[in-house]
């Protein structure tokens, strides 16, 4: 059984770190708490250059059923948010941390179980790589409460599906399961739900085989390959492939392969 008194829980094995939201009980809302942790583990994070991969799920099957609508509305009971105004502050501390996930310099991988709705799916869909087992279940359903999509989903979505598919999706807010995502191309794969959390680490060990700078560079400029002309893609290309031709690990795997012994796969 998850912790049911802390929002999440991070563990580490090696470079691989699993952050665990651990309120199955109430859906792992998107409230205060969790924001607040997921601030710190985060920003935790970056900078760290032992860190290889991270992997973000919810236990007990849940992944997270997004914003937390009965904190909202005790804070409009109260008056402790009453304006636009008051709201702005919030929304920019989410995106801060949101930033920070979604640019880490290693595979970020969602493995997902349950409920994916709301900013669940929008934090998922920040990741990288995002698996599901059979009973995982999605939406964009901001519209119905009367909101509009947010953590990045007005970005990611439209991109991963396309602009009509997305707006029927925002627009319906309707529930859609993994066999769905998948046909979208919003999942990687559906995995057994036995097998979700193996899977995962599975796939985070296999993406540590790879030269550090060479992952981060790859990562930063194919995040903008959907929205960023040919012409300025190649001059990325060329500045990230001169720097990477030079680096010492790039001339140790080319000896290391020319004389068929295997990469050593260090990650400076």
């Amino acid at each position: 059984m998850a912790d049911q008194t802390q929002p999440l829980k991070v563990t580490r094995d090696g470079g691989i770190v699993l952050i665990e939201l651990t309120r199955p009980d109430i859906r792992n809302p998107l409230n205060d708490d969790l924001k607040q942790a997921m601030d710190v583990t985060v920003r935790s994070l970056d900078g760290d250059r032992d860190v290889t991969a991270v992997i973000l799920t919810g236990a007990d099957g849940v992944f997270s059923g997004g914003g937390d609508l009965k904190g909202m509305s005790r804070e409009r009971q109260s008056g402790e948010y009453d304006g636009a105004e008051d709201y702005i502050a919030r929304m920019r501390k989410t995106h801060g941390w949101l930033r920070i996930l979604r640019d880490l310099p290693v595979p970020v991988i969602a493995a997902v179980d349950g409920a994916c709705v709301g900013a669940g799916l929008s934090m998922a869909l920040n990741c990288d790589l995002v698996i599901a087992t059979p009973r995982a279940k999605f939406a964009a359903s901001f519209c119905k409460v009367g909101l509009v999509p947010d953590l990045g989903l007005f970005y990611t979505l439209p991109r991963i599906v396309g602009l009509q598919r997305a707006r029927e999706l925002f627009y319906t807010g309707r529930l859609f399961d993994a066999e769905e995502a998948l046909r979208l191309g919003m999942l990687l794969e559906i995995v057994p739900q036995a097998d979700l959390m193996t899977r995962a680490w599975d796939i985070a060990r296999q993406m540590e085989q790879s030269s550090s700078a060479a992952f981060a560079l790859t990562k930063q400029i194919s995040a903008r390959a959907m929205d960023t002309d040919f012409e300025t893609l190649l001059s990325q290309e060329l500045q990230a492939q001169s720097i990477l031709l030079a680096s010492r690990y790039n001339g140790e795997a080319v000896d290391r392969f020319t004389a068929k012994e295997p990469l050593l796969f260090n990650f400076r």
